[in-house]
């Protein structure tokens, strides 16, 4: 090898040896994580006001599930079932039995719901729906132990039922005001939803919307609460009888209901709130049973037309009987509602659903006095009424207008038309009279145009009866026509009209009506 071949490769080598040293001293300065920190720098985001808002949301959650979860419990259920051939299980209100398992026909069947403890000796609340028809209860504890439990009492109108375990200090939840509440706050959902391994299971939601009327009855066909929070934290078939509680870690409301086309969660969930839960669970301690106040009337949500007529709200309701109360006597009639007066208020509280009256006068008590604002002939009047003792499951009825379309009685007599209201009129004959009950004077409805205003917003149909006009009782057409003679082109007049069934029933409502020009 030649020396100048020698000369090159020693300076190779030379720097080689020189990146090799320099490479080694920049990870002695810096250490081998720091060559790497950069590319851990760019995969984790910068801290930023929103997202520590959004930890804190969570570690508020976190800290709201350590408070009540040693208070919720699971309610494990089971009822003897008689053979008869069918297989049916008792049905959830809104879809999802709580008793969910077991065998078709005969022996025994099992189900799964929820509950909290409310006091620190062993009361516990859950829903009626969960406990009713059981022959065995036993409750699982948070700390894994597993406790007979028996029934302090059940309010199926209200859909609560109480249990009680033996023992003492047990973790409890106390009551939230519901009143409170706000569309758009946290909830937070507890419950064993689906199965028992899934005991102790939180979801995380907000409210919805709040006083969700028009409850349906139960599967037995009884009247229930009709004032729901809506959420849309997760609850399946097991939550029932859960607490849905605030980040407070108050309950505000008993997880009793879904809207559901699956059976399961569907993004809409309901609870009963908690200032009737409170008063429930209250009664129910102390006495097994459930007191509520009774204003003694039936009612019906009043018609757009007469709404519109009076230029009142959404909520009105129009006052159908007066009903006496356990003790015989009439709350309303004697504060001096009559019928057809429309209410719009209780309490101050403006009714925002006609239902509303049910729930806002069947969580006060026998002897409570409440203010009515009503309306009759079109001024505004209030009522102060000391509240009776309910005859029987219901604290008010609620009359439905049997608004279907009724098929049309056949008659022999000409049929009137009159377009100013879209309405076709006949006289009754002996036979249809007969039909409507024997005593029926008025004229009957033999047509009604789909986009009038009295279909629409009168809710006028075809097969009725129209007995009283401009406040002026009609038994024939020429009597419709002569009541109403003197009204001007786009005025109103208030119309009863009595709606039959065919087997000697009917009911009568109030309705208004306007002429087109």
């Amino acid at each position: 090898m030649s020396k100048r071949k020698v000369s090159v490769a020693l300076l190779v080598a030379a720097a080689f040896l020189a990146g090799v040293f320099f490479v080694t001293s920049v990870f002695n300065l810096a250490g081998w994580s720091g060559l790497f920190q950069g590319a851990d720098a760019q995969a984790v985001l910068p801290e930023s006001e929103a997202i520590a808002v959004a930890s804190d949301l969570g570690v508020a959650f976190s800290t709201v599930a350590e408070h009540v979860n040693p208070a919720v419990v699971q309610v494990r259920t089971t009822r003897t079932m008689a053979d008869n051939g069918q297989g049916l299980s008792l049905p959830d209100m809104f879809g999802g039995s709580p008793f969910g398992r077991g065998g078709p026909r005969g022996g025994e069947q099992s189900g799964i719901g929820s509950g909290a403890f409310v006091s620190a000796d062993g009361y516990i609340v859950t829903n009626n729906h969960v406990v009713e028809g059981a022959d065995l209860l036993e409750v699982l504890l948070f700390d894994g132990r597993v406790l007979d439990a028996e029934v302090v009492g059940t309010d199926p109108f209200s859909d609560l039922a109480v249990l009680r375990v033996e023992g003492s200090d047990y973790p409890y939840v106390p009551f939230g005001d519901s009143d409170e509440l706000r569309v758009g706050q946290w909830v937070l959902a507890f419950g064993s939803p689906l199965s028992e391994e899934l005991s102790n299971t939180v979801t995380s939601g907000i409210v919805s919307s709040l006083g969700r009327f028009g409850g349906a009855p139960d599967p037995r066909g009884r009247q229930t609460i009709s004032n729901y929070i809506q959420t849309d934290a997760a609850v399946n078939p097991g939550n029932s009888g859960g607490p849905l509680v605030n980040l407070r870690g108050e309950i505000v409301g008993i997880n009793s209901a879904i809207a559901t086309r699956t059976g399961t969660f569907n993004g809409i969930s309901f609870a009963i709130p908690s200032d009737i839960v409170r008063s429930t669970v209250e009664q129910l301690i102390d006495t097994g049973t459930v007191e509520r106040g009774y204003l003694g009337i039936s009612f019906q949500a009043a018609t757009p037309a007469l709404r519109e007529a009076y230029d009142l709200g959404p909520g009105a309701a129009r006052v159908g009987d007066i009903s006496p109360d356990a003790t015989g006597r009439t709350p309303a009639a004697d504060a001096g509602i009559r019928p057809d007066d429309i209410i719009t208020a209780v309490d101050g509280v403006e009714l925002r659903d006609s239902a509303q009256i049910v729930s806002l006068i069947s969580n006060k008590r026998p002897g409570d006095t409440v203010e009515v604002t009503y309306y009759r002939d079109g001024k505004r009047r209030e009522a102060e009424i000391t509240l009776g003792r309910r005859p029987g499951d219901d604290a008010v009825s609620q009359n439905g207008r049997g608004r279907s379309e009724q098929r049309p009685m056949s008659g022999s007599r000409e049929p009137a038309s009159l377009e100013a209201y879209g309405l076709t009129l006949r006289d009754l004959t002996p036979q249809q009279a007969r039909q409507l009950g024997g005593d029926a004077a008025g004229v009957l409805v033999a047509d009604v145009e789909r986009a009038s205003y009295a279909y629409r917003e009168a809710e006028i149909r075809q097969g009725q009866l129209i007995v009283e006009a401009n406040r002026e009782p009609v038994a024939s057409v020429a009597d419709f026509r002569q009541a109403v003679a003197d009204v001007e082109p786009g005025g109103s007049f208030l119309v009863r009209v009595r709606v039959a069934d065919g087997r000697g029933n009917s009911a009568e409502y109030l309705t208004a009506l306007t002429k087109e020009g």
